[in-house]
């Protein structure tokens, strides 16, 4: 099982989802699956806010899908390692759009390291990134939906949330298990307010973070390819589908849910 032997979707399109005249905050949607999420939701017609340190690449993803799918977005600088950044970036979907209806805290990383190598430095990095973030994201659109009695909030969890493996990865473990328990803390919360919280727990996907491993022979075989059900490895597409449905109607009764998208990683 290689990479290029995926099964291909070159046109991964989400036109039957109607998410047309609602505003999606994507947070890093410069690259990887956030990216993915932007496409996603411009096809689906939603406005979009795309929040990312690197605006020159946010310039040409919004003349890209305003090409491709006609969607109008917001290009907001946001470091969400720094909580006025992720102020800034709601507020700025208020002021341009006039509310906020999804909200979708992707950030994250990790540092491989054994545990007796970590510096709390480094801890603290990967809690702020993953959990930290989503956390402050969650909690600034809460204020935007709950008075107008209507949201989605989609973080960014992991199959790594429900199980350790031999990558020495433990404060991504640790974060991703956080943003598990966030957003079930979220949909209890907030449900009442008529606000759904999700996760999705993406497996391997070929983006920057996890392409080295994927494209390591001993690693994909000896760690990735056993905990994968299917007969081929993911392309970043795949995950859209996930967003668009928790975003949209069809999920209406949905919250508190962790989707995992993860080849049947899980199931093992």
């Amino acid at each position: 099982m290689r990479i290029e032997d995926s099964q291909r979707t070159e046109d991964v399109t989400m036109a039957e989802y109607d998410l047309s005249g609602q505003t999606a905050l994507i947070t890093g949607c410069s690259a990887g699956l956030g990216r993915e999420f932007a496409y996603a939701f411009a096809q689906a017609g939603a406005n979009l806010v795309l929040a990312s340190r690197r605006t020159e690449v946010l310039d040409e993803l919004a003349d890209e899908l305003a090409f491709e799918a006609n969607a109008e977005s917001l290009v907001v600088e946001c470091d969400v390692l720094q909580e006025d950044d992720i102020i800034n970036a709601v507020d700025s979907a208020v002021e341009h759009f006039g509310g906020l209806d999804i909200m979708i805290n992707t950030v994250g990383n990790y540092l491989s390291k054994p545990l007796t190598e970590q510096s709390i430095e480094d801890w603290h990095h990967v809690i702020d990134l993953n959990l930290t973030s989503s956390f402050i994201g969650s909690r600034e659109a809460a204020k935007v939906m709950i008075p107008q009695e209507s949201g989605c909030i989609i973080n960014m969890a992991s199959t790594f949330a429900f199980g350790a493996t031999r990558f020495p990865v433990v404060s991504y473990y640790a974060a991703k298990g956080g943003v598990v328990m966030l957003t079930k803390a979220l949909a209890v919360e907030l449900g009442p307010h008529n606000i759904r919280a999700n996760a999705i727990a993406p497996g391997f996907f070929p983006t920057k973070q996890s392409i080295d491993a994927m494209e390591n022979d001993e690693i994909r075989q000896n760690m990735i390819e056993p905990r994968t059900a299917l007969p081929y490895l993911a392309q970043k597409e795949w995950i859209r589908g996930a967003a668009c449905f928790l975003a949209s109607d069809d999920a209406k009764y949905v919250t508190g849910h962790v989707l995992s998208v993860d080849g049947g990683w899980l199931a093992f």
